[in-house]
């Protein structure tokens, strides 16, 4: 019996003293995020995506998004897997939209899109040139068809085809716009009429084209 109860305070002695090195070797823990399902790219995370996970704190990436906070404004970089330790360059920030905007992307080439200046953040009008037959007459137009817009984000350069000519191509960029309800609608109408569509640059100055009288403009209304 006194035997049997050494061999027990043994056990019990050598059992702790196991657990207190791995403890020991393991160190802190600290809590990490799981996306407990798949988020597409370019989607919000949500609490509701997530769950926590206790990890030691040693083998915890300092890029590990540990504060729900971190999430405020972002959306996925990229398709994100299931069970996936969300870290920080997993997520972008994303769309920044007023209340009552609607985003919107059109096609923009490269010659009618101010040949690359156009950045994140910038404002610019959009213009549209339209032409017609009228008799033997091709009559030419053009209008200032969305006031002040905003670009919220830049594709990226890609070959696209030309709607005329099934063998030749021509290289533009999508460019993403935050507009009103109206001027998303506008801008969709008349990228299916006009021939070409041109991004202008609004200066520091902050003049425009108000009180400018414009030709008329085929089929449309410019913006005010």
């Amino acid at each position: 019996m006194i035997l049997a109860a050494l061999g027990s305070v043994a056990v019990f002695v050598s059992v702790v003293g196991y657990v207190g090195s791995v403890r020991a070797e393991v160190g802190v823990k600290t809590d990490v995020l799981q996306l407990k399902r798949a988020i597409p790219a370019y989607t919000r995370v949500t609490e509701a995506d997530l769950q926590r996970i206790r990890v030691p704190r040693k083998w915890s990436p300092t890029t590990m998004v540990t504060d729900l906070g971190q999430l405020e404004g972002k959306v996925a970089s990229a398709d994100l897997a299931p069970g996936s330790y969300l870290q920080i360059g997993m997520l972008v920030p994303g769309p920044s939209l007023e209340p009552g905007q609607r985003e919107i992307a059109i096609m923009i080439d490269a010659e009618t899109g101010v040949a690359g200046k156009v950045h994140k953040g910038m404002i610019v009008d959009i213009y549209a040139t339209y032409s017609k037959t009228q008799g033997q007459a091709t009559l030419s137009c053009a209008a200032r068809i969305v006031k002040a817009a905003r670009v919220i984000q830049i594709g990226q350069l890609t070959n696209i085809q030309k709607e005329k000519n099934n063998s030749a191509t021509e290289s533009a960029v999508p460019i993403t716009f935050a507009l009103s309800a109206p001027d998303s609608l506008k801008l969709t109408r008349e990228e299916s009429f006009a021939n070409k569509i041109r991004l202008a640059l609004i200066g520091g100055s902050g003049q425009s084209l108000d009180g400018v009288k414009l030709p008329p403009v085929c089929e449309t209304v410019p913006a005010n």
